[in-house]
């Protein structure tokens, strides 16, 4: 019987009849075969034939069947060790790709705590910068009220200004009062059109500078075609700019004069009642002065 077979069947208790009486144990089930071709089967059918032979070749089956079993249990103990060592390596697998993921997440939580210390930084300087327009708007505005009020006390002051001069042309025969007030409206007719002109050319302010930037194009040639050194010609590219910004400038400035002569209908039919004359008797007089020069 081999050492599996021996170590596997343990010893079954003593059982007792009612009566006090010993049972007879059971006898303990048979184990299953051993695989073929198998160390196991090889040793079990060793010991069969041992049990069969003679002391001599019972004695060379102990030293075989003790190589036999030494060599099962390194193959076992081989088996074991490989298993454990896939067991170890998936382990190890599975604690870098836990690592990488832990080094994602620490990344990622970084790159966010950045992101709202950024978020946080610029929503201070927004702050700041609308509490500082907040305060230059009030500054601006002040100064607009202030502005509005000296030009309506000085509006007050032309007001009667112009009531005297219009009593005072009363004087004058009728022609002469619709001739003055043809120029008037003819004068805030051409103030209302070049302001129109000029509001459409600075309302964009990139196609204003190219307007004056391709009005004086033509002047700077380059380093190599006017003979300029690179710094000449960096100087003569800056006073060409500041030519345009001062047109510019002139630009805006004209506006404003011309949007200040425009002359209200309102304020122009006003000055026609002051004058003594009708609107229909200026329009008039103002197409007979157009047909004149093609005449």
């Amino acid at each position: 019987m081999s050492d599996q077979q021996l170590t596997d069947q343990e010893p079954q208790p003593k059982g007792k009849h009612a009566g006090g009486r010993p049972r007879k144990p059971k006898p303990a089930p048979p184990l299953p075969p051993p695989a073929p071709y198998s160390i196991e089967e090889t040793l079990l059918m060793g010991d069969q034939a041992a049990a069969k032979g003679t002391p001599a070749a019972q004695l060379r089956w102990v030293s075989q069947r003790a190589l036999l079993v030494k060599e099962n249990q390194a193959r076992k103990e081989t088996e074991r060790h490989d298993t454990l060592e896939v067991d170890n390596k998936r382990l190890q697998e599975s604690i870098e790709a836990l690592e990488r993921t832990k080094q994602n997440l620490e990344n990622e939580l970084g790159k966010k705590d950045r992101d709202l210390v950024a978020a946080r930084t610029e929503n201070d300087q927004m702050a700041t910068k609308l509490k500082e327009m907040a305060h230059e708007h009030a500054k601006l505005l002040d100064e607009l009220t202030s502005n509005i009020r000296a030009t309506e006390t000085k509006a007050k002051g032309l007001l009667a200004i112009v009531r005297f001069v219009c009593l005072q042309m009363k004087h004058h025969s009728e022609g002469q009062r619709i001739e003055y007030a043809a120029r008037l409206m003819r004068f805030s007719e051409q103030a209302f059109k070049e302001a129109r002109r000029l509001a459409e050319l600075v309302k964009n302010v990139e196609a204003h500078r190219e307007h004056y930037a391709a009005h004086y194009r033509y002047l700077p040639q380059g380093p190599v075609e006017q003979k300029l050194t690179s710094g000449q010609f960096a100087q003569l590219m800056r006073s060409q700019e500041e030519r345009i910004e001062l047109s510019m400038q002139a630009d805006r400035e004209r506006l404003a004069i011309e949007i200040s002569n425009f002359i209200p209908d309102e304020v122009m039919n006003q000055t026609f009642e002051l004058f003594g004359v009708t609107r229909e008797q200026v329009a008039k007089q103002l197409d007979t002065e157009q047909e004149e020069p093609k005449a």
